[in-house]
């Protein structure tokens, strides 16, 4: 019988590192995901999840809910992914000059899977040129599809507001890629 992530929570509080590393295992791709996303850089990402994963271990005794384990580690990936990103200093140069390499959707009447692919970059490099909390946002929404109530738990803004960035977003990423971007979530989900 597999244990719940509050009986693991209790056994790694009580020095059971087996336990922890089970949660790890549990919640670590959806935290790669999520940072990956977020940062756009996988090794970045890598680096944040393991960070992520240190600090819950050693403040497992700060979470007041063990069955709310999953928010609490989301909770800190999303923190340390802004103070990653508010550390960067520079952006990439180079998603301008790829942006414009969108192919003319008028020419052709079906997307190709080379199509598909680099739409999909190009998608994911305008999600990385985003304002952290849209990106944050909208990340949280539509690739993690949490509801606008988890999501302000999260952040601590208000689901209107969230509803807002949700929106500004996707406004943001229409004006830079057009259809693409109904089209690529359209497939994606």
């Amino acid at each position: 019988m597999a244990s719940t992530d509050a009986d693991l929570v209790v056994a790694a509080r009580a020095g059971d590192r087996a336990a922890f590393a089970e949660l790890a295992e549990r919640h670590g791709e959806r935290l790669r995901r999520f940072l990956a996303t977020m940062t756009g850089d996988d090794a970045a990402a890598e680096d944040l999840r393991q960070d992520t994963l240190r600090l819950a271990l050693e403040r497992r005794d700060q979470l007041a809910d063990p069955a709310r384990f999953p928010g609490w580690l989301l909770a800190i990936a999303v923190n340390r992914c802004r103070t990653h990103l508010r550390q960067k200093v520079q952006r990439r140069a180079a998603g301008d000059e790829v942006l414009e390499q969108l192919p003319d959707h008028g020419r052709r009447s079906a997307l190709s899977s080379i199509v598909r692919r680099e739409s999909a970059e190009l998608l994911a490099l305008a999600i990385d040129r985003l304002p952290i909390l849209l990106r944050e946002a909208f990340v949280l929404f539509h690739q993690e599809q949490l509801p606008y109530a988890d999501i302000a738990a999260l952040s601590g803004a208000s689901e209107g507001t969230l509803q807002v960035r949700v929106h500004r977003a996707r406004a943001l990423l229409r004006q830079q890629l057009g259809s693409v971007v109904d089209t690529f979530w359209q497939r994606a989900n």
